[in-house]
């Protein structure tokens, strides 16, 4: 009976030991089930509004924010969108996944490969969390595009949308 008592105990500690370590190189690494992304905009090659289709000298980075609703599918609190980043010769290529940074997604959440970008108007919320499904954010977006392109899982996919081209910013 002893044995049997010191067994279990052992057994527990091990597979608790083994939980700890996996939930620990989880929260420091992406899995190969899961896809973090970072969007920029290369407006070198390309002008917003005509990117849109929009009358020039409409965007106005003061007043408006251009996001990209992400391909997922979330509930509560994870953000669904990314703020589109401008700079795009500030992309690291070797930069290692920040849980306090980047949001990781798994393939649950993962939802097909359509980025829509859309134009809206900043009202100090957060653009994150911002549903463009939504009906009561319906008088916020001024314009929107849907893109699509593939993206790879366990790595972090900096997407770069160009006037003729949408890529991995990476990948090359």
């Amino acid at each position: 009976m002893k044995k049997l008592v010191k067994f279990i105990i052992i057994a527990a500690a091990g597979i608790y030991l083994a939980f700890q370590i996996f939930k620990y190189y989880n929260s420091t690494h992406i899995l190969g089930n899961q896809a973090v992304f970072n969007i920029y905009l290369d407006t070198t090659k390309n002008n917003i509004d005509s990117f849109f289709g929009l009358k020039k000298g409409t965007f106005d980075k003061k007043k408006d924010v251009l996001i990209c609703q992400l391909p997922v599918n979330v509930g509560g609190f994870k953000a669904k969108c990314a703020i589109v980043n401008f700079n795009i010769n500030g992309v690291d290529c070797n930069r290692t996944y920040d849980n306090m940074v980047d949001t990781k997604y798994d393939n649950s959440e993962l939802n097909g490969y359509y980025f829509k970008f859309l134009i809206i108007k900043n009202s100090g919320f957060s653009a994150t969390l911002f549903d463009a499904d939504s009906p009561m954010t319906w008088n916020s977006i001024i314009a929107s595009k849907v893109i699509t392109t593939n993206y790879r899982r366990g790595k972090i996919d900096n997407i770069v949308i160009s006037g003729d081209s949408v890529y991995d910013y990476c990948a090359k």
